[in-house]
């Protein structure tokens, strides 16, 4: 917890001496779940936050010039007269003037500021909390008889029998307890050492994975920072929990970010290197074909199947045919597979290169920002976090929304490709094709589609001066093939052309288009 019982205690007491007398100058939130009420000299910050409550003096607040909704304007010019804590809860009572009072619930989820006329509920901070329409004070448990004659083996059992004694005491008082109770002290001596330590005026701070602690006893197991007065020590704990949970979820957004692309390049990075290992190390369908093409006169038609001799490796190899092709054909199918298989082999080694540069690129900002401090090793200090490590890390926050506008400007809303230096657009539906077509294409774009199917129009961008070499056409053709409803076929038809020579009539769907001039090329899908 946060807050407990004996913080406000020690609260209390430094609020009535500065603030009893003054009268309230207003009240107001400008941030979820937290109320500001500013008094003649000075200002209360009430959180009602999850896991977060706090109860904050400070010298002043700077207000908002927008966002402001102003609360409670009952209070406006009454005097503090009190503070009540409840008896073992975590509760404050404002008392004022005429009659008026805030109730203070410091219940983590459930916390509220209450504003009531004697003990009438007028209005709540919170409205989401309905049932506190019907508060009513109620002191909590506390049964210190039960110490009389308890035994305790362990830091759990001592946790047990403190619940058991009231509700208000957790971990750390367990804890405390229990180390109290391993110096020989009887369990009702323990409880008061305990009890005085608490009211002592010493407060520790404590860094953990995801928060700072407030605490009421010192554990020399943990990295802490002891300070003295409850006022200073609450003021130091905001300051550290705010700064400590930006710099936490900044910290965590930016190595999400960078670590991403590191290792979808290092993904396909390794699938492309496999896949290259592969073209040049398996079996090349080129030798296929010859020992086909050397064995003719020995070959019948309509076979799954035939064993030939093979002069490459030795011994014999058994070869898969198309019953429905002719020993020529199918001989042409493995040079075919060939081509293919050169083509693919080039293309791989070439993104290899434009990856490879993508990945290093990316190393280099996840290791730039793996410099900076993880938020468990950010140095701490009474006078909070190093301003140094957290005005770098903003820094590297602002410079990758940067990054992320404007790679979001340069985006396309095709998929895009390259090839020999050509970028290749394909378009994702109807819409976006003629989008693509259209509008984004230009006129001396050579504009590619599968044959009589539905499909992607592909555009490849014209380079001045220059005919598309033929290893780019026939790539483009295969992404048109490939995001097609043609792309299981084993071959199929592309259609190629200016995009000058292409139209759409009124009233045509969305994707449709007439081509006037064409020229066909036969590919296999690939992508």
């Amino acid at each position: 917890m946060h807050f407990h019982h004996y913080t406000l205690l020690a609260l209390r007491t430094a609020l009535l001496e500065r603030f009893k007398g003054q009268q309230v100058y207003r009240c107001f939130s400008q941030n979820k779940n937290e109320l500001i009420i500013a008094w003649e000299d000075g200002v209360w910050r009430i959180g009602c936050q999850t896991p977060l409550t706090y109860l904050v003096p400070q010298d002043d607040y700077a207000k908002a010039r927008k966002n402001v909704v102003e609360l409670f304007p009952e209070a406006s010019g009454l005097k503090l007269t009190d503070i009540e804590i409840v008896p073992q809860e975590r509760i404050l009572i404002v008392q004022l003037e005429k009659g008026f009072n805030w109730v203070v619930k410091m219940h983590g989820i459930q916390a509220n500021v209450i504003w009531r006329q004697e003990e009438k509920v007028q209005a709540l901070f919170r409205h989401k909390q309905e049932q506190d329409w019907d508060f009513e004070v109620k002191p909590g448990k506390l049964d210190e008889s039960l110490l009389a004659e308890v035994e305790v083996q362990s830091e759990a059992d001592a946790l047990s029998v403190l619940r058991e004694v009231s509700p208000i005491y957790e971990k750390q008082f367990a804890r405390r307890w229990w180390e109290l109770l391993q110096e020989k002290h009887s369990p009702l001596e323990a409880y008061q050492r305990l009890l005085s330590e608490a009211k002592d005026g010493c407060f520790y701070l404590t860094r953990e994975k995801t928060r700072i602690r407030f605490g009421l006893f010192a554990n020399p197991a943990e990295q802490l920072i002891s300070v003295k007065g409850v006022v200073e020590a609450l003021q130091l704990f905001l300051k550290l929990h705010f700064q400590y949970d930006t710099y936490r979820r900044q910290y965590s957004q930016i190595e999400k970010s960078l670590k991403k692309p590191v290792r979808k390049f290092e993904k396909i990075l390794t699938s492309y290197r496999e896949n290259l290992h592969h073209l040049k190390h398996d079996r090349d369908p080129e030798e296929i074909g010859h020992i086909l093409m050397a064995n003719l006169h020995q070959m019948k038609g309509g076979v799954k199947k035939v064993e030939l001799e093979d002069f490459y490796q030795g011994g014999t190899v058994q070869i898969k045919l198309d019953p429905q092709k002719s020993p020529q054909e199918n001989a042409a199918k493995y040079y075919e597979k060939h081509k293919q298989r050169k083509a693919k082999a080039a293309y791989l080694e070439d993104q290899l290169t434009d990856i490879e540069a993508k990945w290093l690129e990316a190393h280099l900002a996840l290791e730039r920002f793996q410099e900076l401090p993880a938020p468990m090793a950010l140095a701490w200090g009474k006078e909070g976090f190093q301003i140094a490590e957290i005005k770098a890390l903003r820094a590297m926050v602002r410079e990758q929304k940067e990054v992320q506008a404007e790679e979001a400007k340069q985006r396309f809303p095709y998929r895009t490709f390259q090839r020999e230096g050509y970028q290749i657009f394909v378009g994702r539906n109807a819409r976006n094709n003629d989008e693509l077509s259209f509008r984004f294409a230009g006129k001396n774009d050579l504009w590619l589609h599968a044959k009589d199917v539905s499909g992607s129009h592909v555009v490849i961008r014209h380079r001045a001066g220059r005919e598309v070499p033929p290893n780019v056409l026939e790539y483009a053709a295969q992404l048109a093939a490939y995001y097609s409803k043609r792309k299981t076929d084993t071959v199929v038809p592309v259609i190629y052309t200016p995009r000058k020579y292409i139209r759409k009539r009124k009233g045509d769907p969305a994707g449709l288009v007439v081509v006037d001039r064409e020229k066909v090329i036969m590919v296999e899908p690939i992508r």
